[in-house]
């Protein structure tokens, strides 16, 4: 590699990315597929190359972007590069793939808010105007509608309340989207360097999910203040508090949902109740991601695992 540092790939890996950026700009249904791909070149140029090597693939990349449809390109090879890069440095330094699920989380956290503001600064476009606006000509039509068929008069107003307040969560909204971008570009990308360079990479078993206490002790503290704030999204450290104790409420669920996975396997039974519980989470979000969250709560607190093996 000191030897000979640009390799026939390294040129390979700048096509595909190019390519898949065009096919991203002008077959936009495709969208949906290409964005959890468009990493993945980022993701081999920092694994199998020195980093000066990768950083001018980058700027080849981030120079080809604005060229091409810039307003679109720009935002969308910044998310993919971001994102790549620290899913492909913790590759290469041989982390834990949790440890690069999460680092690819940053990533696509980073790059989607950077996107919101570029939205938002250099297209002066409103995203959350335009959301507003949407909101209330639906919340307008469905009132016309039920006044219409003689259904009554309903309390519109609070429904958008809530709906307003649900606006203010769009940072947790954010990070679990990010998550799931993340984990799926990953486990492609491992998917690739398996069959291509033909290495062993692998995500580990759901059951071997666990997180640190330091998770539990931030959920409680989350929960403690949020008594204080409780129902109030006016200010920017009650939205902070909200947005923090949502998603260690989802981490929380997840854990619990690692362990019900664990239990199955300990007790050698089938996938049955692990299948049944995610589709009474899909089917009953509330209910099921609040008993789930529980769960975890108690598998964490109490090392539950640790006491099962034993």
């Amino acid at each position: 590699m000191d030897q000979q540092p640009v390799r026939k790939d390294f040129y390979i890996y700048l096509g595909i990315f190019l390519l898949l950026l065009l096919v991203t700009i002008l077959i936009p249904f495709l969208q949906v597929v290409t964005l959890f791909l468009l990493p993945i070149p980022v993701i081999l140029l920092m694994k199998n190359y020195p980093i000066k090597w990768a950083i001018v693939g980058i700027l080849i990349l981030l120079s080809f972007s604005l060229f091409v449809v810039p307003v679109f390109s720009f935002p969308i090879t910044l998310l993919a590069l971001l994102s790549g890069v620290l899913i492909g440095w913790s590759i290469k330094q041989e982390q834990h793939p949790y440890e690069t699920w999460a680092k690819g989380t940053a990533g696509f956290v980073l790059g989607l808010t950077l996107i919101y503001a570029y939205i938002e600064v250099v297209l002066q476009f409103s995203i959350m105007d335009a959301f507003e606006s949407a909101m209330d000509d639906s919340l307008q039509m469905t009132e016309d509608l039920f006044q219409a068929i003689g259904m009554g008069q309903q309390d519109f107003d609070l429904i958008r309340e809530e709906l307003m307040n649900m606006l203010q969560l769009m940072p947790v909204i954010l990070v679990v989207v990010s998550m799931a971008f993340a984990i799926v570009t990953q486990w492609v990308c491992y998917k690739v360097i398996n069959k291509v360079q033909q290495e062993s990479y692998y995500f580990p078993p759901f059951r071997s999910f666990n997180l640190p206490k330091i998770f539990l002790w931030i959920y409680f503290f989350m929960l403690l203040i949020s008594f204080l704030v409780m129902g109030d999204y006016s200010s920017m450290a009650s939205v902070i508090i909200w947005n923090v104790y949502h998603l260690t409420g989802i981490l929380m669920a997840l854990q619990g949902l690692a362990f019900v996975f664990f239990y199955s396997h300990v007790k050698k039974q089938s996938l049955a109740l692990p299948v049944i519980s995610i589709l009474f989470i899909i089917f009953f979000p509330f209910m099921g991601l609040y008993l789930i969250r529980i769960l975890g709560i108690i598998d964490l607190g109490f090392e539950l695992r640790k006491r099962m093996a034993k």
